[in-house]
């Protein structure tokens, strides 16, 4: 079987897309001030908690259309609505803007969750 270099280029984009919900870089600061940890991708349909709590992030690439994130404090995923901040990640809404940075009023983010809608 032989594969072209288009095949493996369309298979590896199919496979990156279908994964990958959002990516955000995390701060230790309410304004994006100290970097905890840069690149952190949101799988879709999964909550993940963090080593290391945050205080603000940035996104840095869009989820699919209508993704969702919650996230979380203290320390896990929690209930979804006892999240602490929440809203689309997607280029098709207002609720959060590539590259702009957010907080949780003071909180420490523990655990984020990503789901299409």
């Amino acid at each position: 079987m032989r594969f072209s270099v288009t095949s493996a280029i369309a298979i590896i984009a199919g496979l990156t897309a279908s994964g990958s919900a959002f990516v955000i870089d995390t701060f230790s600061g309410t304004n994006c001030d100290v970097v905890v940890q840069t690149g952190v991708n949101i799988w879709d349909n999964t909550c993940a908690t963090w080593p290391e709590g945050f205080r603000s992030f940035k996104i840095t690439v869009w989820g699919g259309s209508h993704q969702y994130a919650y996230f979380f404090a203290p320390d896990n995923c929690g209930s979804l609505p006892g999240a602490i901040g929440q809203g689309y990640v997607d280029s098709t809404t207002n609720n959060f803007r590539l590259g702009d940075c957010y907080h949780f009023n003071g909180a420490s983010a523990n655990a984020i969750a990503s789901y299409a809608g």
